[in-house]
């Protein structure tokens, strides 16, 4: 019942420096990157993003900047130059600059962060021994009844029923064996004579 309990391997600690150099370069690159061309090489940030997490959402959210990044390059085409769908697509460029950096910079730092460190607590100890067929208390304590007709206290496992009265057929019963054995201890002396 109370077998050894398996406890887990513990998992190797992440460092706790943080990120390593590389990885800060690179963030500081990319962002760098994104805002110096005021948005028009966001979608780097968004790339590195989807290929770190490789999640559908990341994916999702890469292409769909994608397509938006190239929807406003197209407004800033010399056709438009004097026009206010010039003006709507730079705006969109710097919308997605300021929303892309931070995206990119809270998605890095999170991805990058050390894991916590949990410390797990050990199992807790089996429920003391108890010998079955005893009664306890809300306390713990074995519970002492005395039922009517003992002379001392004594433990027991459930309370103890009264002996229900006997019924006629049981005693219909007895005496009709009695009588058989004293038919057959009457034909044993009569061959033993």
């Amino acid at each position: 019942m109370y077998g050894q309990v398996s406890t887990p391997t513990p998992t190797p600690t992440p460092s706790r420096n943080g990120p390593s150099a590389a990885v800060i370069t690179v963030r500081v690159l990319i962002t760098a990157l994104t805002v110096l061309t005021f948005g028009f090489f966001s979608w780097i940030a968004m790339l590195r993003i989807a290929i770190m997490r490789r999640g559908r959402r990341d994916w999702a959210l890469f292409w769909g900047q994608l397509v938006l990044n190239i929807a406003c390059l197209v407004t800033l085409e010399q056709s438009f130059a004097d026009h206010w769908i010039s003006d709507v697509g730079m705006a969109g460029l710097l919308v997605q600059m300021a929303a892309v950096t931070a995206y990119f910079l809270v998605v890095d730092i999170r991805h990058h962060q050390p894991a916590p460190i949990v410390l797990m607590a050990p199992p807790p100890p089996p429920p003391p021994y108890r010998p079955l067929g005893y009664v306890y208390g809300p306390d713990g304590a074995p519970v002492t009844t005395t039922p009517s007709g003992a002379p001392a206290p004594y433990i027991c496992a459930a309370p103890v029923p009264a002996q229900p009265p006997t019924a006629p057929r049981i005693e219909q019963v007895r005496a009709e064996l009695d009588e058989l054995s004293d038919l057959l201890r009457g034909t044993d002396r009569e061959d033993g004579k």
